[in-house]
This record gives structure tokens, sequence and C-alpha cells, in this order.
């Protein structure tokens, strides 16, 4: 409902200051992002290391600008941002993100929201305002929900192996890779969701997902180059470019709309391609013990 209320235009005049979205000049500054990608980049690593944090602990980077900090808790995980006095930023800033893990309090499958707060002096006066709805804190969102997975070890779900043809370890462990991304870009899809982006591009986003999973099962089928271009186009192109698209504003996302859906039709098209490579593979592997069996067998008939 307070999302809702939130999009029509003048409510905002009426809502306490924690509530009011923060100007996109606050965060825009070249110091500022900055910062923010560096905040991106320690979250992610936490999710590289997500084994070693399963209790409670505090991650903390110093820097003469800036001090990130992650705290993760049974209940929360959380990230402060803090400018320091040598920050080269105008507009000296402390942001306050704190998320509860999904198993505690979800809200729609994700960790929900307790506080996304930025405290910033402007005209020597200082302001409080919310980020949740800004496009260039949605990356540290989308990760700390990342981690929230990670801690549970959630972000590679291990295929059960087939009893009657067991799979390689290797085989197994390139369908898992797969697997894992097919459920990051879920993650993606359902983090655009919150955003209200356009209906057309998501339904390419649902397409593309739909094409990998029929994909998945015989993946290690495909050609070497084909099997890095599919974990790279789920791991680095899809989250690049939808990512860079939230982080415009509401005149660039509708001018740049049909080269984002263009560029992920020519995604899908690019799997259906591989989709009908992938049965004409099956279709000679298939030929080919066909054809080995018949001399194997022909051969003994005849002996």
């Amino acid at each position: 409902m307070l999302n809702r209320l939130l999009e029509i235009p003048w409510i905002e005049s009426i809502l306490p200051d924690r509530l009011r979205p923060v100007q996109d000049e606050i965060l825009l500054e070249e110091a500022t992002l900055h910062t923010l990608h560096e905040a991106e980049r320690i979250l992610e690593h936490v999710i590289q290391q997500s084994s070693k944090y399963s209790k409670n602990r505090t991650i903390k980077k110093k820097h003469h600008e800036y001090v990130i900090t992650v705290k993760i808790k049974k209940k929360l995980i959380s990230l402060n941002i803090i400018d320091t006095y040598y920050s080269k930023s105008k507009y000296k800033k402390r942001i306050y993100i704190q998320c509860f893990r999904k198993y505690f309090k979800a809200d729609h499958g994700v960790g929900k929201c307790k506080e996304a707060s930025i405290h910033y002096t402007k005209d020597k006066k200082t302001y409080v305002r919310s980020v949740k709805k800004s496009p260039y804190t949605q990356n540290l969102f989308y990760k700390i929900d990342k981690l929230d997975d990670a801690l549970l070890g959630q972000l590679i779900q291990n295929e059960p192996e087939d009893v009657h043809y067991p799979r390689s370890t290797n085989q197994l462990k390139s369908n898992d890779q797969v697997k894992s991304l097919v459920i990051e870009t879920n993650r993606l899809i359902s983090h655009t969701k919150k955003l209200q982006i356009d209906p057309l591009i998501e339904k390419r986003l649902e397409q593309i997902i739909e094409h990998t999973e029929v994909l998945l099962p015989d993946f290690s089928l495909l050609e070497i180059e084909e099997r890095h271009m599919m974990k790279r186009m789920l791991n680095e192109d899809i989250p690049n470019l939808m990512h860079a698209y939230l982080s415009l504003s509401p005149e660039n996302k509708k001018e740049q709309r049909e080269n984002v859906f263009v560029s992920l039709s020519k995604m899908e098209l690019t799997l259906i391609r591989l989709k009908e490579d992938l049965e004409k593979a099956r279709l000679q592997r298939m030929e080919h013990l066909l054809k080995l069996n018949h001399l194997r067998y022909t051969n003994n008939q005849d002996e």
C-alpha cells in the first residue's frame, strides 16, 4: 500500500522525511558512485566467502574517504556507508540499510527492508531521505538478498543424480554452475518486478530463463564456446545490462527501452539456436548409437 502511495506525485510532500526519496543529485557524484561500487564489491566478496560467516560477523573496510561496514546477524543483514571528513563528495553522507533475513521476515520472497535511509548535509542543513527506491542503490539490495541466500546455502542447488545414468563429477559441477546462474537470473527478474520494469522487457527475461532451463539437462553436449557464452550471458551480460538500465532516469529509460528489448531478444534468439543445435547433437548421438549397435550385433549374428 505504501509503495502505491509513493507513486502518486503529490504524496511526497506529506511524507515524513525518512520516507521521501533522495534526489538523484545526492548520489550522482563521481566520489559517491565510486563508494557505492566499492560497497557492492565488498558485498560480493562476502558472498564468495559466505561459508566463513555462518555466525554473527562484522566486516569493515576503512578508507581515508569512507568507511563501509557489513554486519551479519541472526535476524538482520546491515550495510553502513559513511563518508569521512576527507571525502571528495560535495554532500557528506551516511547511508544505513538494514534487511531482515528472509527466513525471519520476508516480503515477496525477499528479506523485508527495515531501514534504507541516507543522512546528508546540504547548504549547512542536515536531511534524512530514503534510498529504498533509488536506482543507484538497487544493486546493493540485490547483493544483500544474494548474500542472504548464500548464507543459507541456497545459491547452488545441486540436481539429484540420475540413478540409471550417473553423470561425471565435471558434468555435475558444470550443470550446477549454470543452474546457479539461472537462480541468479530469476532473482534479477524478481528484483526488477519490484521496480515496475517494462512488461515487454520482463517477458523477454522470463523467456530467456525458460530456454535456459530446457538447455540445462544436456548442457554438457554443447560446444565449449557455447557453454562459455551461456555462462557469460547469465552471469555478466544480463545483470550488467539490467542494472545499467535501472539506473537511468525515467526519460532515458523510455529512450533506451527499445534498445534493451532488442538486446535481450538477440540473447533469446541465440538460446533458441542453441536449443536447435542441441537437438541436432542428440539426433547425431542417437544415429551413432544405432549404427554402433547395428555393427556389433549384426556381426554377432553372422558368427
